[in-house]
């Protein structure tokens, strides 16, 4: 098995899928003490879950890279911010920084809700998922 074969082989699969998942929100509760509303949530694809699960894999299979620390990766690679992030060349990016990248992304949606749905939908995932298989393939 490649390197990042577990995340590359969900590519397929996110460009067939129509929607990555759906915002879910309460609207059947009043909000009030005695009927309290859940906080909105993404409920996600199959795919989108399958692929936390593969990034996490991922991480664990190549310890060697050490992107557990994935802020203090990016930080190394000049890429301390979103803005950044969003605006590297992915060309560019080895296999560290691109995994760190992803994680980033996954990691940081448990603490900010939609965040990989918005780059599952804004296609930057995809770009840097296709990036992983390029440098599988060198």
């Amino acid at each position: 098995m490649k390197r990042f074969e577990k995340i590359t082989k969900l590519i397929p699969l996110l460009e067939a899928e129509e929607t990555h998942g759906e915002w879910i929100i309460d609207r059947e509760h009043k909000g009030t003490p005695d009927d309290p509303k859940q906080f909105p949530f993404v409920g996600y694809g199959r795919v989108a879950c399958d692929l936390i699960d593969m990034v996490h894999e991922c991480v664990d299979d190549n310890e060697d890279l050490g992107v557990r620390d994935y802020r203090g990766v990016l930080d190394g690679y000049g890429l301390p911010d979103e803005e950044s992030v969003l605006a590297a060349d992915i060309s560019k990016c080895d296999g560290k920084c691109t995994l760190a990248m992803i994680l980033t992304i996954v990691r940081g949606d448990r603490f900010c809700e939609g965040l990989l749905f918005s780059y599952l939908n804004n296609g930057k995932m995809l770009e840097w998922m296709k990036r992983l298989r390029e440098i599988d393939g060198e």
